[in-house]
């Protein structure tokens, strides 16, 4: 029979992995983007979501006013 049984290293990483995806679900929502949608990718993309949501643009500043 399968043994699909992890090994315990595993869990520790998938934990943090999990904890890097809900700080970019944090910080996404700072930004002014949807939680619950970044919550996804950050758990399925863990730390590239919270790259990429470093290098977007802040939707609740507003633009300079032109002179």
């Amino acid at each position: 029979m399968l043994d699909l049984s992890l090994d315990p290293a595993f869990y520790p990483l998938l934990i943090f992995h999990c904890l890097i995806g809900a700080i970019a679900a944090l910080v996404a929502k700072q930004k002014g983007y949807n939680f619950l949608l970044w919550l996804i990718l950050g758990f399925i993309g863990g730390t590239f979501a919270f790259m990429g949501i470093i290098v977007m643009k802040d939707k609740t500043k507003e633009p300079d006013a032109a002179k």
